[in-house]
């Protein structure tokens, strides 16, 4: 009995450290998303470690990779970094329970030291160790502890001062709260970062698919399309309409169905070679799914023509390189938070990715077009719509249900023969002329009838004031009405087996 009473007071003395070695982590090892502001004004710059390894004593986590614009004014300005805004690499030594951010990857032999931020929660406040930055040492103290309220949920805290002037804070649950951007900690006045809200899966970050795409069975979204590079004119122009059938929400995904309908127009107007008219494609039931975790969308791992939003789970600068396209990557860029300027429905984007070409020199750098006539893909994001702007499609109409009611933007005037409503395919199938009228109007049908219709023409209360009838091959129906009080009426239509349509017909005197 003694020795089953020993083994569990080590059991649980283990399992007390192994819980106390995930606290005070300055980055979570669990792919969590963390999100620091000040990298640049208005925007959020996030980043996650990617992976892990063990290296003698100490577990090594690898940030994951990025782009850098090494040189904006080169034709192929982006190259891949091997560090991230607060180094490329975190190790943690159990034995001396220290944390350490390594700026170029690990411990470097000979002269040369890396920049080395090291963190000591554990120790006594006041107790000072040795950091390194580049070619001197940096001495770094605990100089308190306490609590802040982060993101609105109060947290122990831990504050480290370095002698070169820097602070850096750290919380015991979520990880770094401040500290020196590029892990400058060696220099005075260096540009601080600092943590924008609590570490959390992509998919419940910025990049939750429930905020990022937000509808209700029965809402619509309405894109526009035409070349991104024309000379005179566009020789092609199109529009896309999008409705809601299902939305269905699971313990791990989010899907909807749509209908979508799409009409493109080729321009006859010279080396166009279109007809001018409109080609309307058939209706289609489209599947968009999307996990809650990760935040990606299925069959959006690379640019696609399906309106997906593609790359929507890419962090900051961070990029994947597109499936059967080893000389193309997809980058993403940092949070929108505060954005400015216009869009055409809804809020300017959220988030935004773009493809990028590798130079076929193999000097290892991206150019963000693949030729000097081609224009590259880019995507825009914006909460509620999900897809802004994805390379020749923009959205210019959106109804969306948000709070209880419906919220317009645009006009679905251009979108009018696209999935029409039962009202509006009873208005394209049969029309009354003038309307209102005042002695007579004309009933006329865009098909004629292969058997007899009635035509009814019924009061506001239902009562049937006059009748004629249709006959087979006809077009038209005149109907009087120099016998009928003025007022609003409804023309009823029984078309055999199609059932009955109505139309709205206001007489006056």
């Amino acid at each position: 009995m003694k020795k089953l009473y020993s083994l569990l007071l080590i059991g649980i003395g283990l399992g007390q450290q192994a819980a106390q070695a995930q606290q005070w982590r300055p980055f979570r090892p669990n792919q969590d998303v963390h999100a620091f502001r000040g990298a640049s004004a208005d925007t959020v710059f996030t980043m996650r470690l990617d992976s892990a390894g063990v290296q003698g004593a100490d577990s090594v986590y690898y940030f994951n990779r990025t782009l850098r614009r090494a040189n904006p004014f080169d034709v192929y300005p982006w190259q891949k970094s091997r560090n991230n805004k607060l180094g490329q690499q975190l190790r943690y030594n159990p034995a001396a329970r220290t944390y350490a951010l390594y700026w170029d990857g690990g411990p470097t032999m000979g002269n040369t030291m890396d920049r080395m931020l090291v963190l000591k929660p554990f120790a006594k406040v006041g107790d000072t160790w040795s950091s390194y930055f580049t070619d001197y040492g940096v001495s770094t103290t605990l100089v308190s502890r306490g609590t802040q309220v982060l993101d609105g949920v109060t947290d122990s805290v831990a504050t480290f001062r370095c002698s070169s002037g820097t602070t850096v804070v750290l919380s015991k649950n979520n990880g770094v709260v401040s500290a020196s951007q590029d892990l400058l900690f060696g220099v005075p006045n260096a540009k601080v970062l600092t943590l924008a809200r609590r570490p959390a899966p992509a998919g419940r970050s910025y990049y939750n698919p429930l905020s990022l795409l937000d509808l209700q069975p029965g809402n619509e979204l309405g894109y526009y399309r035409e070349p991104l590079i024309y000379s005179t004119f566009a020789c092609y122009t199109g529009q896309s309409l999008r409705r809601v059938l299902t939305r269905q929400l699971t313990a791990d995904s989010l899907i909807y169905t749509f209908q979508q309908q799409s009409s493109v127009t080729y321009s006859s107007a010279p080396n166009c070679g279109g007809t001018g008219f409109p080609t309307v494609s058939p209706v289609q039931v489209v599947r968009l799914a999307a996990s809650l975790r990760t935040g990606r969308w299925a069959g959006g791992s690379r640019p696609n023509g399906a309106l997906i939003p593609a790359g929507a789970d890419l962090l900051a600068y961070e990029y994947r390189v597109m499936p059967g396209a080893s000389n193309t990557v997809l980058l993403g860029y940092p949070v929108v938070t505060t954005p400015t300027g216009s869009g055409t429905c809804s809020a300017p984007a959220l988030l935004r990715q773009q493809e990028l070409y590798r130079n076929r020199s193999g000097n290892g750098t991206y150019a963000e077009f693949p030729a000097i006539d081609l224009a590259g893909w880019k995507q825009e994001l914006s909460p509620g719509v999900g897809i802004l702007r994805q390379s020749e499609q923009q959205l210019t109409y959106s109804r969306r249900t948000a709070n209880g009611a419906d919220q317009i933007c645009g006009s679905r005037t251009s979108f009018g023969t696209l999935l029409p409503t039962k009202a509006a395919q009873a208005a394209a199938l049969m029309a009354l002329f003038p309307n209102p009228a005042a002695e007579l109007v004309t009933l006329r049908l865009a098909q004629a009838p292969a058997a007899a219709t009635t035509v009814r023409l019924l009061d506001k209360l239902g009562r049937c004031v006059l009748v004629r009838d249709l006959q087979a091959g006809q077009l038209e129906l005149n109907l009087p009405l120099h016998e009928v009080a003025a007022g609003l009426y409804i023309v009823e239509v029984q078309r055999g087996t199609e059932g009955v349509q109505h139309l709205k017909l206001q007489h006056s005197r």
